[in-house]
């Protein structure tokens, strides 16, 4: 099963015209316009440096490898285009055009479970694929596993270039029925790959139906009150790893505190609060070494300052008086 050639010298490339070429494959692989564009920009510039790769099946050629080169010479109104024909089994194409795509960024995710579903509609088991392919079994059963739970449509969707494969793979971790509402409103609000995994845990962990509508209705506002350390300023380059994260963190306290003042402004009920103690007693007692950890890292940067700024030597250092007292620890207020 797989490959066999006439002669030893291997298939010899021939120039054929781009109409000769059918592309039936394609149902199992992904090409979006971008890759298209960045494929007519490199044959632009350097000309068709590989072949493309076809089969000839009841006299068609059929292309196993180089739908991207294909499509961008069509742009491009090239009347023909260089190919390489093999001889080729069923199953022999599905291996060839997964071999011929594995480097890391050549066949996504999607691309691989499309092509492996073939390999099990033409009769084989996955421990047969496993072999034919050089994988474990659990990589061919993981990826069909992928391919069966996302809605057809949607593998449709990532085909045609209307949504990514990342994308489409933080949505199958919904119900099939809910999967097409959810890619929608993903789709409508420009939602990135974190942000359509941060939605669909929102929706997932919602507790009532509304809820679940409110959250789809304003997908971006949703996000923004679930995580807003989010929308927060990046960090700035010139810090070292641990004060980058550093800065994440106050970046997010300043974000969360609002939202924790609110909250006890006016207090809770007496049950909740009495509910609550323990975490409140927590968070107490973390600010008042946060306040401490704060305020004398404030006054380092006020001595830095003052000493680089003195005339004198002896100015350069921060006596005791010439900074404030930190106030004493303030008691857990009693409940």
């Amino acid at each position: 099963m797989g490959e066999t050639e006439s002669s030893g010298a291997g298939p010899v490339p021939r120039s054929v015209p781009l109409a000769e070429l059918s592309t039936s494959l394609l149902r199992a692989r992904c090409v979006r316009p971008p890759q298209v564009e960045r494929m007519r920009q490199s044959l632009s510039t350097h000309g068709q440096l590989t072949p493309i790769v076809v089969v000839s099946r009841q006299g068609h050629l059929e292309i196993v490898d180089g739908f991207k080169r294909r499509a961008a010479a069509t742009a491009m109104q090239w009347p023909t285009i260089v190919v390489s024909e093999r001889t080729l089994d069923e199953q022999g194409i599905w291996v060839t055009m997964l071999t011929l795509n594995r480097g890391p960024a050549s066949m996504t995710v999607l691309e691989e479970a499309l092509i492996l579903r073939e390999m099990v509609y033409a009769g084989a088991t996955q421990v047969a694929i496993a072999e034919l392919v050089g994988r474990h079994p659990s990589w061919v059963s993981r990826r069909i596993g992928l391919v069966d739970r996302l809605h057809p449509d949607l593998t449709e969707w990532v085909r045609t270039g209307l949504m990514s494969a990342g994308t489409a793979r933080r949505l199958i971790t919904l119900p099939a029925g809910n999967q097409l509402e959810v890619a929608a409103v993903v789709a409508q609000a420009s939602l990135g790959t974190e942000e359509t995994e941060a939605l669909v845990s929102l929706w997932q962990k919602a507790p009532e139906p509304q809820i679940r509508r409110a959250i789809l209705a304003r997908p971006r506002e949703a996000l923004a009150e679930a995580r807003p350390w989010d929308a927060q300023r990046p960090t700035d380059p010139r810090l070292s790893p641990r004060s980058q994260a550093l800065q994440r963190a106050l970046q997010i306290l300043a974000a969360v505190g609002p939202r924790v003042m609110q909250g006890l402004r006016p207090p809770p009920r007496p049950q909740d609060l009495t509910i609550l103690r323990p975490d409140l007693d927590s968070v107490h007692r973390m600010l008042l070494g946060l306040e401490e950890a704060v305020g004398t890292a404030s006054r380092s940067v006020r001595c830095g300052a003052r000493s680089a700024t003195s005339e004198t030597p002896s100015s350069g250092g921060c006596s005791p008086r010439d900074t404030p007292s930190s106030p004493p620890p303030r008691r857990p207020a009693s409940m």
